[in-house]
Order: C-alpha cells, then sequence, then structure tokens
C-alpha cells in the first residue's frame, strides 16, 4: 500500500462528476440568502396592502427579525458543522429553512408573518456550511476558482427572486411568491442523498476509515481506482475551541475579516434593497431596470474569478471596494440630477457588479483562512459579523433620503477598501491559503505540530464500535478504521 495525503488523493481523483455535483447541491443552499433579500425587497411594499395598519418601525420589523436571527443563526450552524460533520448540518439547516419558508406563505397575521420570517432567518445561517464543505472536497488548485463560482448561484438567486416576483407577485399574489421562492431549497433537500461528508473533516475528527470509504466512493463517481492507495492519517489532541480563534497567527485575520464581512455585507445589502428606492417611480418598481442592475453581479464574479488566475485576490479585494465606493457615489450624483434612467441604471449595474465581487472575494479568503477543525466556526462568527450589515441596511426609517443612504453605503465600502489592504500585509505574511493547504497535506510538519498525537498512538483514538451511530452505513464493516488501512 502506497501511503499518499488527502492533498495527492484529490490531485489523483480530479475535477469529476462529483465534485459537479456538490456544487450544484452547495450552490442551491446557496441561492438561499440572495432570495431572502429579494423576498424583503417586494414584500415590504405588498404586506402594506393586505395589512394598511401596519406603519413606520413596525414594518421595518420584517426585514430586521430576518437579518436579526441570521446573526444567531450563523452561531448554531456553524458551531454544529464543526462538531456533527458538513452532511448531516447541511440537511438539518435546509429542511428546517423550507419548513420556516413555507409557514411564512400562510400567515394569518402581520406579526404571525415576522415570526415566520425570523425562523427563516435563523435556518440561512447555514448557507456556510456548504460552502465550506465544497473547498474541502475538490483538488487545491481548484478550490479557488470554484468558491468564486458558487457565487454564481448566489447571483442566480437574486435573478430567481426578481423574475419570479415579475411573473407571480402581480398576478397570484405575495404568499403563492413565497412558496416559489422555496423551490431551490427544497431541491437542496434532495441533493442531500447525493452529498458526501468532507473528508478532510472525518480524517481531522479521526475518522480515517470512514473517509477512506468516502474517497472511494467519489473515485467511483469519478471513475478513478484508487486501489493500491492508503490514505495518511491525523489526529487532533482537542476538540475545536473558539479560544484557538485567539492565537496571534488568526486573530488578525479574524479581527480583519469581521470588519469587512460586517460592512461590506451593509454595502452590498444596501444596494441590494436600496434598488427598490432608485427604481421606484409612483409606488410601482421598475423590474426591468431592477434585474438589469442585478445582472451586474455575473460580471462581478466573472471579472473577480478571471482575474484571480493572475492576482492574488488579497490585490483584488481593496480594489473591488474601491470600486463600490466610487459607484455609490456615482448613483448618487445621478440621482441628485435627475438622470437619465439610462445613466442611473448603468451605474446601478457597476455598484452592484462591483459589491458582488468584492463580497465573493470577501467569501474565498473566508474558509481558506482557517484550519478545518475550526474552519465553520470560524466561518460562522465571520457571517454573524456580516449578519450585522443587513440589519443595519433595514433599520432606515422610510422617509429617509437616498443622499443619507448611499452616503453610509459608500462609507462602508471605503472602510472596507482601507481594512483589506491593512489584511493584505498580514495574509502575504503566511499566504492567504495556508491553512487550507495545510491540511489537505496532512503529513506535513506543520500541522503535525498542532497536535501531540502521532500515528504511532492510534490506539487512544476512539474505534469503529465507539463512533456515532450516524456515521455508519449497512454496508461498512465494523472492524478498525485503522486496521483496514493497514490490510
Amino acid at each position: 500500500m502506497e501511503e499518499k495525503t488527502l492533498a495527492e488523493i484529490f490531485d489523483f481523483l480530479g475535477f469529476g462528476r462529483f465534485q459537479k455535483c456538490l456544487l450544484l447541491i452547495a450552490g442551491l443552499g446557496f441561492m438561499a440568502d440572495a432570495i431572502e433579500v429579494g423576498v424583503i425587497t417586494f414584500l415590504l411594499q405588498k404586506v402594506t396592502e393586505e395589512w394598511p395598519e401596519v406603519k413606520g418601525w413596525e414594518l421595518n420589523a420584517l426585514s430586521t427579525s430576518v437579518f436579526s436571527t441570521k446573526l444567531l443563526g450563523s452561531w448554531i450552524w456553524g458551531s454544529l458543522s464543526d462538531h456533527l460533520g458538513r452532511r448531516r448540518t447541511f440537511l438539518i439547516a435546509n429542511v428546517f429553512l423550507l419548513t420556516t419558508g413555507c409557514l411564512s406563505a400562510a400567515a394569518p397575521s402581520y406579526f404571525w408573518l415576522v415570526l415566520a420570517r425570523a425562523l427563516v432567518g435563523l435556518a440561512i445561517g447555514g448557507i456556510i456550511v456548504p460552502f465550506d464543505n465544497l473547498a474541502e472536497s475538490v483538488p487545491e488548485r481548484f478550490s479557488g476558482s470554484l468558491c468564486f463560482a458558487i457565487e454564481y448561484f448566489w447571483t442566480l438567486g437574486t435573478l430567481y427572486s426578481n423574475g419570479l416576483a415579475a411573473l407571480v407577485i402581480e398576478s397570484c399574489g405575495w404568499r403563492i411568491y413565497l412558496l416559489l421562492s422555496a423551490l431551490p431549497i427544497f431541491l437542496a433537500c434532495i441533493g442531500y442523498f447525493f452529498l458526501e461528508e468532507s473528508p478532510m473533516w472525518l480524517l481531522d475528527r479521526g475518522y480515517d476509515y470512514e473517509a477512506w470509504q468516502v474517497l472511494q466512493r467519489i473515485g467511483h463517481i469519478n471513475r478513478k481506482d484508487l486501489s493500491g492507495m492508503a490514505l495518511v492519517s491525523y489526529a487532533r489532541e482537542a476538540d475545536p475551541s473558539c479560544k484557538e480563534l485567539l492565537v496571534p497567527s488568526l486573530r488578525r485575520s479574524l479581527v480583519s475579516l469581521g470588519i469587512i464581512w460586517w460592512l461590506g455585507l451593509f454595502g452590498y445589502y444596501g444596494a441590494s434593497l436600496g434598488s427598490g428606492l432608485i427604481f421606484e417611480t409612483s409606488g410601482s418598481f421598475d423590474y426591468g431596470e431592477i434585474i438589469f442592475a442585478s445582472l451586474g453581479e455575473i460580471l462581478g464574479v466573472t471579472m473577480g474569478m478571471c482575474m484571480s488566475w493572475q492576482i492574488p485576490v488579497t490585490v483584488l479585494q481593496p480594489w473591488y471596494y474601491l470600486v463600490s465606493t466610487l459607484a455609490c457615489i456615482a448613483v448618487l450624483v445621478a440621482h441628485a440630477l435627475k438622470g437619465s434612467a439610462l445613466l442611473l441604471g448603468v451605474f446601478a449595474f457597476i455598484l452592484r457588479a462591483a459589491s458582488m465581487g468584492a463580497i465573493s472575494i470577501t467569501w474565498v479568503l473566508t474558509p481558506t483562512a482557517f484550519p478545518t477543525h475550526v474552519r465553520s466556526t470560524a466561518h460562522s462568527i465571520l457571517y454573524a459579523a456580516g449578519s450585522l450589515g443587513p440589519v443595519c441596511a433595514t433599520l432606515w426609517p422610510k422617509n429617509t433620503q437616498l443622499a443619507v443612504i448611499m452616503g453610509s453605503y459608500g462609507a462602508a465600502n471605503l472602510v472596507c477598501a482601507i481594512v483589506s489592504q491593512w489584511q493584505r500585509k498580514g495574509l502575504a505574511e503566511r499566504g492567504a491559503f495556508d491553512s487550507l493547504i495545510s491540511d489537505l497535506h496532512a503529513s506535513n510538519l506543520e500541522r503535525r505540530a498542532r497536535s501531540s498525537i502521532t500515528r504511532d498512538s492510534r490506539a487512544s483514538r476512539p474505534t469503529w464500535a465507539s463512533r456515532p451511530s450516524w456515521m455508519s452505513r449497512p454496508s461498512w464493516s465494523e472492524r478498525s478504521g485503522s486496521q483496514l488501512l493497514r490490510e
């Protein structure tokens, strides 16, 4: 048997049918957050038609409740993902999201609608799980590009929500609109049966045999034969702890990314929710202009992915946020001078492209900056910080001037540009992708130094019989995973 690291095995497996399926399943779950932004944008107007007594801050509660509970949900799902696994947490989060989404369509009063949408926000925090699973389940050379590629599903979610509103909300009502908005999540739930657990997470938790079984199934799907190979094992000394994120090597990334997530998402959600103010005429929406502006997100992600092949993402990030700042100013000036709809639409298009590109780069940097055993925990903390952004973006009173709103979004993007430049120096010292690469190359000395358990002390690790029942499958042998690997 020739022992190989996880990185070497993934390189052998290549990018095949399994990775394409994983991208589709993860992408469907990733659409949820973008769809929710569209839902809030259109729902705020329609609920006042059914419940005209709802006004002022009470109306703001509909959007604020969703984004506030996202903050709590982020802490829950990330921690569960690091302890229970990516696959199982993905199912729980999506089933919860599907159920609460459908319940909100049947809300008998405004109070129950707000409560149901708050539960939807609680479930949305689970979208970080498929993103981390994707980053951990592909060959190293494809990880950056695929983390960019999943952002297209975010844009698809935006276009799906906006297009669905144009087709359905006026003719069939907002309740049917909410039901149809949950369709991608339903498909994501079905995708669970085709999803595999992250081999990197299994290996990190000490489940060598299960990780090997997953890799063999991936090999079968990709039509690659792993016979004659064995997986280099690795074990940690302690369970994941948030305290580890405060060590000097990770603290700078945590603080800088936390600021960028908060203010970056404040700017992005502001640009998305602001479409209703920018393109609203006589109390109705210009759906064509809104959809056109949303298409800018595709350009932003595509340009970011293509440029990342030649330019480090740490270099691109501050420039994207700077362009977002300038685009906010351009939209503000064009609106104040009552420029043509075409000119305003072009500036809004550029704003959405720059904002989406900037956020995509932030998403790509996040999972690769932290080690496997605390990756989802760190990601959830940062996603929780990001959830403060949309909460702040929904607190504007209805009569707030567009100049104040767009000015604040521009200032937030400018701060992100400055912090991104400061963060770049810290990441450059150790490489933006070192944590992910280190975990893939499980046999290197730097990663093994984090554990006092070596391969010679396998006897102290959990045996197959003591492992959780949910990890098992009927056809698997009950022999020790390490014993089978040696065979």
